[in-house]
């Protein structure tokens, strides 16, 4: 079924569990028309399953059909795209917290082998001082398909997993590591200023020859590069088959049919600090550096029309052009949770991919967080759900290189990518064996793709720290003022 497309593009977004943006795509009638996989239970594992909920301080918290935003703070109106209010916590031991802790029993620390995950300590990691239990509350607050039209429209019109998991139960950098060489050498959380590089093979490096490939970004990164070259160096020895240019050379080459094989995309990365009243996110410029950016990737506490907004870009852009549009498959995921509420436990079971163990013991032997994947092709039949076809071993994001790489005519167990890579269950199965004639078309509801526009950094704005020591700094502080002193430090530093 891989011999029907001639070109994959592989969109990963950021830090949203499965629950919080696709929890309740299948609430009402009509379920999901086709199941694949291993598990031929035919139910949607959403929201809809059963009621979920955390408690906290004497509070049981339910889970939200869609998100109200609500501040805390009567003079300020609900925000509901813009939920959370503050950015989660996303590091190791948070991400620990919140799979195997609890109000009563906190833990930071990795479990004993086979520990199940109650997913009980959301709330508790997510608390802070200055939050009021409205906001507080929005950490198990989930949207609905009509918050959320574009992602929820193309899960239903085409497919999406509902056992897929991140990688790694730990933030980005890790994560993206994993997706796109199979192994984060070891790094359980992102250096303190997220400028880090991975010198390790990448999928790029183990295409067939005759493979054409881009990579295509909206910001520079750091050193005048984009992040996924910047952060996996090794890319660029494969690049006599590729490129690495700006967004507009996707779009441009996707409406004109003259794609590579494989294209990979960076979003627009957001960030900031939100605000205590509940009113928006810090953003602003100290010594030319921004220090909190409206994007398009979903990551909160930004706004999540853009996101919406670019993602039907790239759909519209693809099907623009009928003809390659027939032999195209694309695939959006995201890198990992971000600290946001999921349900189900990840589980255990993850191949250990090289010699590398992480702190107490921790040997990447389980699953990070539950996230969305969408198959989206003329190729995936309305309404499927799909899961790993092997009952052992699940869906993770190695198993989008292990069937990249099956479909350009490498075999993953040789690829040099790690031992989770060569294991790596692939997903084929999802398509089906006849194109479909019908193409879906989505409306981005008026003002989403505007949200945040105040905050909004074009790409050739100067970064004189960095937008990846920035963002970083804004994960670590605990208030504007505190963030204000940390960048004037750096800059004091570099003179």
């Amino acid at each position: 079924m891989l011999n029907n497309i001639d070109h994959v593009v592989y969109l990963m977004l950021e830090n949203r569990s499965f629950d919080s943006v696709v929890g309740w795509l299948y609430k009402d009638d009509p379920q999901p028309s086709k199941f694949v996989g291993a598990d031929a239970t035919p139910t949607y594992q959403g929201l809809q399953t059963g009621s979920y909920s955390n408690k906290y301080d004497g509070r049981v918290i339910q889970v939200t059909l869609g998100t109200k935003g609500e501040t805390g703070n009567p003079g300020i109106s609900a925000q509901p795209l813009r939920v959370t209010g503050f950015d989660p916590n996303e590091e190791y031991e948070h991400v620990n917290q919140q799979l195997f802790g609890s109000p009563d029993n906190p833990t930071e620390a990795n479990p004993r082998y086979g520990t199940p995950a109650a997913m009980e300590g959301f709330a508790y990691d997510y608390d802070a001082w200055s939050e009021s239990w409205d906001q507080l509350d929005q950490i198990m607050e989930a949207y609905t398909p009509a918050q959320l039209p574009i992602l929820n429209g193309l899960a239903r019109a085409y497919g999406v997993s509902d056992a897929w998991f991140s990688s790694v139960p730990t933030q980005t950098n890790p994560n993206r590591a994993f997706s796109l060489c199979g192994t984060s050498l070891g790094r359980v959380n992102n250096t303190w200023n997220a400028v880090e590089q991975f010198q390790t093979p990448t999928v790029w490096n183990a295409l067939s020859a005759d493979t054409s490939w881009g990579i295509y970004y909206h910001d520079i990164w750091h050193s005048g590069q984009c992040y996924t070259q910047y952060t996996f160096p090794e890319c660029t020895i494969a690049l006599r088959n590729g490129e690495i240019e700006p967004i507009a050379t996707f779009y441009s080459k996707a409406e004109t049919g003259t794609l590579p094989r494989f294209s990979y995309l960076e979003p627009k990365w957001g960030y900031g600090k939100g605000k205590p009243d509940g009113s928006g996110f810090y953003c602003g410029t100290i010594g030319g550096t921004k220090y909190g950016v409206q994007g398009n990737d979903y990551h909160p506490p930004t706004w999540m029309g853009p996101g919406e907004a670019f993602v039907n870009e790239v759909y519209s852009a693809l099907v623009a052009n009928a003809a390659a549009w027939q032999r195209t498959l694309l695939i959006i995921t995201f890198d990992e949770h971000g600290g946001t509420y999921d349900h189900v436990d990840p589980g255990w079971g993850a191949v250990q991919p090289d010699k590398y163990t992480g702190p107490d013991g921790f040997a990447f032997n389980r699953y990070g967080v539950r996230v969305p994947t969408l198959l989206i092709s003329p190729w995936v039949s309305p309404a499927t759900v799909f899961r790993s076809p092997s009952a052992a071993t699940k869906f993770d994001h190695t198993s989008i290189i292990a069937t990249i790489l099956k479909w350009c005519g490498v075999d993953p167990a040789t690829a040099g990518l790690g031992a989770r890579v060569a294991a790596a269950p692939t997903f084929e199965e999802a398509l089906s064996t006849t194109a479909r004639s019908d193409v879906p078309t989505f409306t981005v509801p008026d003002g989403y793709a505007d949200q945040g526009q105040d905050c909004w950094l074009s790409s050739d704005e100067s970064d004189t720290i960095g937008a990846g020591v920035v963002r970083s700094l804004v994960h670590q502080t605990t208030s504007i003022e505190d963030l204000h002193a940390r960048i004037r430090t750096l800059l004091d530093q570099q003179g």
